[in-house]
């Protein structure tokens, strides 16, 4: 969040985030905590329900300890307050390592759009329709 007020105040003007996996849904919580400094939030597969608990990842945080419980009540807490800036969820039904059904927003956040492509995790970042969606999307007018 702190780089998020940096980066806004040196630009002048809010910030477009793009975000991968767990980096998707750090962009939509510094969203959440500031608002007036981004324009929009792009993620790619990013498990925006249950934290890692519908990831391939699960079983390596179980192992360092974490409480894959606690985690979900927690993202489910932070959802009492909505995102209220446009959101574009990029998933995959064959992501491979977050359960596409982890990728929907299905919260009160009223500004998100879902998009669906066919591609890995890893293929969210380097696949040319990716690309050309992500161009798009950044282009779209800001809404009001």
């Amino acid at each position: 969040v702190e780089r998020v007020e940096a980066l806004a105040a040196e630009r002048g003007a809010p910030l477009k985030l793009i975000g991968w996996s767990l980096g998707g849904y750090l962009a939509r919580e510094a969203a959440r905590e500031r608002p007036e400094c981004i324009e929009r939030v792009i993620t790619l597969g990013a498990p925006v329900v249950g934290g890692p608990s519908y990831t391939a990842s699960a079983p390596g945080y179980l192992r360092r300890g974490y409480d894959l419980d606690e985690i979900r009540a927690a993202v489910l807490e932070r959802e009492r307050r909505p995102i209220i800036v446009p959101v574009f969820a990029v998933f995959s039904r064959s992501d491979g390592v977050v359960a596409w059904q982890a990728c929907i927003d299905t919260f009160a956040n009223p500004r998100v759009e879902h998009h669906e492509l066919d591609s890995s995790h890893l293929g969210l970042v380097g696949s040319p329709r990716v690309f050309e969606l992500v161009a798009e999307l950044l282009a779209r007018k800001p809404s009001p």
